[in-house]
C-alpha cells in the first residue's frame, strides 16, 4: 500500500478532505491533533520459518497520516496487544495455539519516526526464529498505535471490506510446519482450498513451490518477474492490494493474470499429473481427495480441477 495521502485545504474553515490509502475522501478537521493508521487489504498477516533456512525474516507494511504533514521528524509509539486465552489460528484445517511473540526476543521493531514532509512511513518488523516457534504454537505479534504527544490513533472504520482503517496490526507467524499461504482459496472461502490446486497440506505447498523455484533455470524472464512482484515464496506482504494501479500484482489468483501460460505449463499442470499419479499408486494416502473434471464442489469446498477442463480449468 505504497499510495500518498494527498490533503487539499478548504478555504472557508478549518476542515480538510483527507485522501485514505485506497481513495476513500473524508473531512478532517486541521485543529485537531494528527492521526495515525493502518490501511490494511489484508487483514491476516503470516509469515513462515518453515520453508527457509535463514534464522530472520523481513516484514514491512504502511503507516499512513491523517493531518499536515510536518517540516521535522516526528516520533510514534506501539504498543502490544494481548492474546486472550484460548485463542487459536486455524489454517489448513490445523488449528494452532496462539500466543504472544516478545519484543526484542521473537521479534524486533525498526525506528518509528514519520519523516518531516512524509504523509507515510514504513514500520519494519524483523521476526526472530526462536525454539518456541517449534512446539506447536503459531505467535502474534499484535500492534496497536498509541496515543501520545505527537500523535492519536485514528479510529477503526471497516465501512469499506477491502480497505479497512485501522490503529492495529496483527502478524502471525511458527516454523516447522509451513502454514497455509493466504492466497490458498477460493472466492469468498476459507483458507486451504482453491479448484485450481485442491486441499491444501505442507507437502503440496513444497512441491508448488518446488516447481516454481525450478522456472529459474527452465524460463528466467517468469520466475524474475513473479519473484519481484510476489515474493521468493509468494507471499509478498502487500502485494494482496495494488494501490499504484497495478493490478497485475494483485496477489488474489495471480497464476491466472501476467505469465498464466507459464503457470500452468511450469506449475499447475506438473503438481497435478505428480498427485493424480501418486494417488492412483496410492490410495490409502490420507491426502487422497477427488481430481478431474465434475469433482468441483465450492458448496464442501472439494475436488481439484484438471488445468485443462473447459469448465474450471485453469483457462476457463
Amino acid at each position: 500500500m505504497k499510495k500518498i495521502l494527498h490533503i487539499l485545504s478548504v478555504s472557508i474553515g478549518v476542515l480538510a478532505l483527507v485522501q485514505s490509502c485506497r481513495g476513500t475522501w473524508v473531512m478532517y478537521d486541521e485543529g485537531q491533533m494528527d492521526h495515525l493508521y493502518f490501511c490494511e487489504g489484508q487483514q491476516v498477516h503470516t509469515a513462515s520459518f518453515s520453508l527457509i533456512p535463514e534464522n530472520e525474516i523481513v516484514v514491512t507494511t504502511s503507516v499512513f497520516l491523517m493531518g499536515v504533514p510536518s517540516d521535522q521528524d516526528r516520533t510514534y509509539s506501539l504498543e502490544t496487544i494481548p492474546v486472550p486465552a484460548g485463542e487459536t489460528f486455524t489454517t489448513g484445517g490445523v488449528s494452532y495455539p496462539v500466543v504472544a511473540a516478545r519484543e526484542n526476543i521473537d521479534y524486533s521493531l525498526g525506528r518509528l519516526v514519520l519523516p518531516a514532509g512524509a504523509v507515510e512511513t514504513t514500520l519494519e518488523i524483523t521476526l526472530h526464529r526462536t525454539p518456541e516457534m517449534l512446539e506447536g504454537n503459531m505467535l502474534r505479534v499484535g500492534l496497536r498505535i498509541k496515543d501520545d504527544s505527537e500523535f492519536l490513533a485514528a479510529p477503526a472504520d471497516s465501512s469499506r471490506a477491502a480497505a479497512i482503517v485501522t490503529p492495529e496490526f496483527y502478524l502471525y507467524v511458527n516454523d516447522g510446519e509451513p502454514s497455509c499461504p493466504f492466497w490458498w482459496r477460493a472466492s469468498g472461502g476459507p483458507l486451504g482450498w482453491h479448484w485450481d490446486f485442491g486441499r491444501f497440506f505442507p507437502d503440496k505447498y513444497r512441491r508448488f513451490l518446488e516447481y516454481f523455484h525450478a522456472t529459474e533455470q527452465t524460463n528466467p524472464s517468469f520466475y524474475n518477474y513473479c519473484v519481484a512482484a510476489y515474493g521468493y515464496y509468494l507471499d509478498t506482504p502487500d502485494a494482496s492490494y495494488a494501490s499504484d494501479g497495478d493490478t497485475e500484482r494483485l496477489m488474489n489468483t495471480f497464476w491466472r493474470k501476467t505469465y498464466s501460460s507459464a503457470w500452468a505449463k511450469y506449475v499447475f499442470i506438473p503438481l497435478y499429473n505428480y498427485y493424480k499419479e501418486w494417488y492412483a499408486q496410492h490410495p490409502d494416502d490420507p491426502n487422497v481427495e477427488p481430481m478431474g473434471p465434475g469433482t468441483i464442489n465450492q458448496g464442501n469446498k472439494s475436488g481439484w480441477s484438471d488445468p485443462m477442463d473447459p469448465t474450471y480449468g485453469f483457462f476457463n
